[in-house]
């Protein structure tokens, strides 16, 4: 009898890609186009809240189109998938751990401060 993981059935048997190809083609490049268009109507947005400019947008939803349209182009083309070795996993494993503690630590420390009645 075959087993599950004969016939692609495996959750784990695709494969991670790789970064994004270089160089750049022109459907990359658009894609950057429009990511930067995003950041320039957040960054106008934020600047008109800030009283810097004349407020332009009332809402910063706008530029999130445009920036996920961007980040789906430049990935539309990976180069090939490389497998982690085991430095790598121990190392993503450090840095996870790491993480985990750093905010761990900024939580309880919220904690502590919304508890004790800080203004």
């Amino acid at each position: 009898m075959n087993g599950y993981r004969e016939h692609s059935f495996d959750p784990y048997a695709f494969e991670q890609p790789g970064r994004p190809m270089r160089p750049y083609n022109w459907v990359q490049w658009c894609g950057v186009a429009f990511a930067f268009l995003g950041i320039a109507i957040d960054l106008a947005y934020f600047a008109g809240r800030l009283g810097w400019m004349r407020p332009l947008i009332d809402s910063p939803a706008f530029a999130m189109a445009p920036i996920i349209l961007g980040i789906s182009l430049i990935n539309s083309r990976r180069e090939q998938g490389t497998q982690a070795g085991s430095e790598q996993l121990q190392r993503n494993r450090r840095v996870l751990l790491i993480t985990v503690v750093v905010v761990a630590a900024i939580l309880g420390a919220a904690t502590v401060i919304e508890f004790s009645g800080a203004n």
